[in-house]
């Protein structure tokens, strides 16, 4: 009987089902495979949530990660190696294998057993602006890649580094055989829109030049050919006309057409303000300061505003819509106009989510990202609510006073209080904001009603109340909607935020605007301009809100324009932060504020290469032109593309260019202050203690980390039950489990010092903070903020706790028997631990890398710790002693352990040792830390 072989697909997606590729690949390869394992790199798009119901199979990253392709590779090999495959299947989601794939894999398989071959190489078809047309000019028809892997012990993806264009196959690959037989649609290149994707992304991430760029859309070389019809599994080809060359000028012009689509944001973070100016900034720098903006948007919804805060809006190039209810309609409840108003704000986000808060909420660090990792498709997830006290709270909600307005607003007090009542929970029910919810499960029951609803009136066409009828709250109606379509309203007790309640509501109208900030500087000389520029620098600066134009008559016609205008700008206008000015025939004028160049002299195609234009288009921070084919004449630039007319199109777009902007310095100012937070990476070398490793991560996740973390768990041993251990306590600790036992998969395990995997989760580790820490510590307090909070500001301390070796077993037996419950007299009753050793121990990364973390020529036993002491002491360090308390677990030891003298292995590294004291950085001359 022939052998049936167990193949298993791996694939990558990231929004795929707006692209059209999901349905195609599901339908033509899960009938040629035995599993599928998807990793789903933080779609928005409902890409998650259709795999969901095609494969069991799904790894979910709630951040688009797009450069570590190959790291993602390698969590999905490790996912498919639990099915007990015989051969792992890469494709990607905009491709299908050929026809009756199912029969020709099963006889690679056989071929592959045959040769002793470890992969097959197959040949991609590059399908070219159409369904059946493949291009084979530069290098297109020239694409194979490794897609077949047999598994073989240790299979696995040795480096795991960020960065395009790496190896996509494992370490292990030795041998391969190419065939024709199975070949790969490609229908990533099929149409202007998933072209124009690939070119705009891979341009953003730094790609440049022909080969690795323009490529992806010239068509100056172009030669096409009919894709044989036989060579489509039934029912998909597509009988098309051939594509015909576009000029250069012609693809970057529908490659300009989808901009637009392809970087909008995926979330939608709204709120309404309509009287106070001071709400309406204290919530702006609140959303940016605790929330990562990276594919979001943030606007406000003017909704019956006054002037003053009209005016606010913009003159700051604050994103927001304007919302105004008829006269009758505001004479109704206050409410109604609220609920209209969100409705409308709905309507108007751009991103596959929306995200519903208040004018008078605060923030906690990764309030939102909390949220969107509690969305399982299935729900739409609030937060857990600390309210004020002015009103009674509801369900999940803490009454607990931190302030009642924004200037009586306790942060700090605030911020420790919810680090200690966070917990990763996810509860039915709750409070109503801060809010996510797809966008389309939103629309799809129609929103909020408008008002309040009259008790026992229809949901879908409900009667609004008045003031004083008994009813139920428009929240609570939209939650009972969305119940009919199957989505639960759940609250994540890891999401805090503060509830000022009624804060603008309560707050006093601001009347009067403050004096008119000039936030943007129009600087052209108007000596060497046509008539036309005259035109459209002189629109800008009369037409563009908080700016003001600056030409030579204003700032001085006597000597150096550039340098007249930068004083003039400093003595009148200190607080300007964009300078919008010529590219041509004036230097950059101030390089210390933001510039916008904008370029209309296409000296280069004239044969007239200047050098001072050259130098203003390095130095600038935005570039801007009239013309596409302006901008081919600078292929290194990014250049924005606005016409250089005088109407209202044009204006539109170079507000809206300015409004990007000011968000852009936003976000530096929010960074910046982020920047002084610090980052704890928890490193955990494991070597064949899953027994221990449990108890030591459970009782860290009982802890409060008071700052943004990450566990990394190094298992150098086997592959036994760590990565499952270390997946319960995934999501709670932010855990990376990382396996360097590859040399171990041969046969008895091999030992090494536990420096080498201590040295590879500090390159792998993000931390500025570094807590090194055995496998088999019990934290019995809180740690980690003890070990580190001395030593935050003071780089040369090293944080050490109290410790206890249980020696005997006693606290362990005790841990086991009494269900992860023990006495204090068990933990005092064990003998002092020497915490002058890294057993539990934080420093600063600066202090390992100036030392060259541990020495990689310690290869026998002990003596390593001792070395890698030593050289900090000597490189300045100094214990610091907390009161963190923690207990070294039981396991056996060698009988003469603690005594001197040891096996040969021990007698090498005491004699490195001793012959490098006094040399305090090691590792000289090579690259240590090497997954």
């Amino acid at each position: 009987m022939k052998q049936k072989y167990r193949i298993a697909c791996i694939c990558q997606i990231y929004n795929e089902l707006s692209k059209d590729n999901l349905e195609r690949f599901v339908k033509h390869v899960l009938p040629a495979v035995s599993d599928l394992v998807v990793y789903d790199d933080g779609s928005t798009d409902g890409s998650y949530e259709y795999m969901l119901k095609q494969t069991p199979h799904v790894l979910r990253g709630t951040k688009n990660d797009f450069v570590n392709e190959r790291s993602h590779k390698q969590l999905l090999l490790q996912e498919a190696l639990k099915l007990n495959p015989d051969f792992i299947l890469w494709l990607d989601a905009d491709e299908v294998l050929t026809a009756n794939a199912a029969e020709k894999l099963q006889e690679l398989c056989a071929l592959c057993d045959q040769n002793q071959a470890d992969a097959v190489n197959m040949h991609e078809i590059n399908l070219w602006r159409s369904y059946s047309w493949q291009r084979l000019d530069s290098l297109y028809d020239k694409g194979w890649f490794c897609r077949f892997w047999r598994v073989v012990p240790g299979i696995c993806f040795n480096d795991t580094k960020p960065g395009l264009h790496q190896p996509l196959f494992p370490s292990t690959i030795r041998k391969a055989i190419w065939t024709l037989d199975v070949q790969v649609l490609h229908y990533g290149f099929s149409s202007k829109q998933r072209l124009a994707y690939k070119y705009l992304v891979y341009r953003s991430h730094g790609q440049r030049g022909y080969d690795m760029l323009d490529r992806l859309i010239s068509e100056e070389k172009l030669v096409v050919e009919k894709v044989r019809q036989e060579l489509f599994p039934e029912g998909l080809y597509l009988d098309d006309n051939e594509p015909k060359a576009l000029t250069f000028a012609e693809s970057l012009a529908y490659v300009e057409e989808y901009r637009e689509e392809v970087f909008r944001p995926r979330f939608s973070i709204v709120c309404l303000v309509y009287k106070s100016v001071e709400w309406l900034k204290f919530v702006y720098e609140q959303v940016y300061k605790y929330t990562d903006m990276t594919d979001k948007e943030f606007f406000f919804v003017a909704n019956d505003a006054n002037p003053t805060v009209l005016s606010y809006l913009s003159e700051n190039y604050i994103p927001h819509y304007i919302f105004t209810n008829t006269s009758q309609q505001q004479q109704e409840w206050y409410v109604n106009s609220v609920y209209r108003a969100y409705n409308f704000a709905a309507s108007k986000a751009q991103g596959d989510f929306v995200v519903f808060i208040n004018s008078d909420m605060a923030f906690t660090p990764g309030w939102l990202d909390n949220l969107w990792q509690a969305y399982n498709g299935d729900n739409c997830v609030t937060s857990r609510l600390v309210e004020s006290g002015k009103l009674r709270s509801g369900q999940y909600g803490v009454e607990k006073d931190f302030g009642r307005d924004y200037s009586s607003y306790r942060e700090s007090e605030f911020q420790h209080y919810a680090h200690d009542l966070a917990e990763f929970k996810l509860l039915d029910g709750g409070l109503f904001m801060p809010l996510l919810i797809r966008k389309e499960h939103f629309e799809q029951v129609g929103g909020y009603p408008e008002g309040q609803v009259v008790l026992g009136s229809d949901f879908y066409n409900p009667v609004i109340a008045r003031r004083g009828e008994a009813c139920i709250s428009g929240d609570t109606v939209l939650m009972l909607k969305l119940q009919t379509i199957g989505i639960k309203h759940q609250t994540a007790f890891n999401s805090l935020a503060y509830h000022f309640q009624w804060g603008e509501l309560d707050s006093t109208e601001t009347s009067a605007a403050d004096a008119k900030e000039i936030k943007v500087a129009v600087c052209h000389d108007f000596v060497s301009g046509s008539i036309e520029e005259k035109l459209i620098w002189n629109f800008l600066g009369e037409s563009l809100p908080a700016s003001v134009r600056l030409d030579k008559y204003i700032v001085g016609s006597e000597g150096d324009y550039t340098e007249n205008a930068r004083r003039y700008i400093e003595e009148h206008f200190p607080k300007v932060e964009v300078i919008l000015q010529n590219a041509t025939f004036m230097n950059t004028i101030d390089e210390s504020r933001y510039t916008i160049a904008f370029l209309q002299d296409d000296l280069r195609s004239m044969g007239m290469p200047n050098v001072q234009q050259e130098g203003n288009l390095r130095q600038a921070d935005k570039l801007v032109t009239n013309s596409i084919q302006t901008a081919l004449s600078y292929p290194a630039c990014d250049f924005e593309i606005i016409s250089g007319g005088v109407d209202l199109d044009s204006m539109q777009r170079w507000q809206s260019l300015l409004t990007a902007v000011f968000k852009e310095l936003m976000l530096k100012k929010a960074n910046a202050k982020r920047e002084k937070r610090h980052k704890v990476s928890i490193i955990i070398t494991t070597y064949q203690r899953t027994h221990l490793l449990r108890w030591g991560l459970y009782s860290l996740s009982l802890q409060t980390m008071p700052f943004e973390f990450e566990t990394i768990v190094v298992n150098d041993g086997l592959q036994d039950e760590t990565e499952e251990i270390c997946n319960e306590f995934k999501e709670k600790l932010n855990l990376k489990y990382i396996f360097t036992g590859q040399r171990n998969l041969q046969g008895d395990p091999v030992w090494r010092v536990p420096g080498f995997a201590i040295n590879i989760a500090v390159k792998q580790s993000t931390g500025d903070i570094l807590v090194m820490c055995c496998a088999e510590m019990l934290h019995v307090n809180h740690t980690i903020a003890k070990l580190t909070k001395p030593i935050l500001d003071k780089s040369k301390l090293l944080g050490i706790p109290v410790g206890k070796d249980d020696r005997n077993g006693a606290l362990l037996e005790c841990i086991n028997k009494n269900s992860e419950i023990f006495d204090m007299a068990t933990f005092n009753s064990c003998v002092n631990l020497d915490t002058r050793m890294p057993f539990l121990m934080a420093l600063h990364r600066s202090q390992f890398m100036e030392i060259g973390g541990y020495d990689e020529d310690f290869i026998g036993i002990a003596y390593d710790d001792r070395d890698f002491i030593d050289r900090l002491l000597a490189n300045g360090c100094h214990y610091c002693q907390t009161d963190a308390l923690t207990a070294h677990l039981f396991h056996p030891r060698s009988d003469g352990y603690y005594k001197g003298g040891g096996p040969p292995e021990w007698d090498y590294n005491k004699n490195l040792y001793f012959s490098r004291i006094g040399k305090i950085v090691r590792n000289e001359g090579r690259e240590w830390g090497k997954l």
